[in-house]
């Protein structure tokens, strides 16, 4: 099972402590944050965000089981970016659009993915991982949770946000 976050919808719920759509280093904090929970999840996270320049896959943000992706400015936003991504999965099916855009929600369940509000991602943040057989897929060898925990380490974690203004 892959979740395919809306970024910034997730941000603008004012859920998560510490975190706001205000801070110039937002989408950081919030792939920090999701990383230091991932083995909890069990599962693989792609967070979307809207207005990258020039868009795509973050190398300094990703890694740890989270994928960072920008919606090139001007060109495309998250919504379409995560809409493009299901179009083109082999298996809709396992994929979970975290957001409480009711439209996007609803566009996305359209094309085969399933559609999970803000509130229940970080409820299911909070419960056990689930084996990785209940996903119905097998993960890479890179991504198996009975592998080396990937967390951030403390010092990882102070690069990181010195690196980004906050340490």
């Amino acid at each position: 099972m892959i979740y395919l976050i809306d970024g910034h919808n997730l941000i603008g719920q004012n859920q998560i402590p510490g975190i706001n759509i205000h801070q110039e280093d937002d989408e950081a904090r919030l792939v920090a944050w999701l990383r230091a929970r991932q083995p909890h999840l069990g599962a693989r996270m792609v967070v979307v965000f809207d207005g990258g320049i020039p868009g795509g896959r973050s190398l300094n943000l990703s890694g740890g089981g989270v994928d960072a992706v920008f919606a090139a400015q001007r060109r495309t936003d998250a919504d379409t970016v995560i809409l493009q991504r299901i179009r083109r999965a082999a298996r809709p099916r396992d994929l979970v659009v975290v957001t409480n855009d009711t439209t996007l929600r609803d566009k996305a369940q359209r094309l085969g993915a399933r559609g999970m509000r803000v509130d229940a991602f970080l409820a299911r943040l909070q419960r056990p991982a689930r084996g990785p057989r209940a996903s119905q897929e097998q993960p890479s060898e890179d991504e198996d949770p009975r592998k080396e925990n990937p967390q951030l380490s403390p010092e990882e974690l102070e690069a990181f946000l010195r690196l980004f203004g906050q340490g």
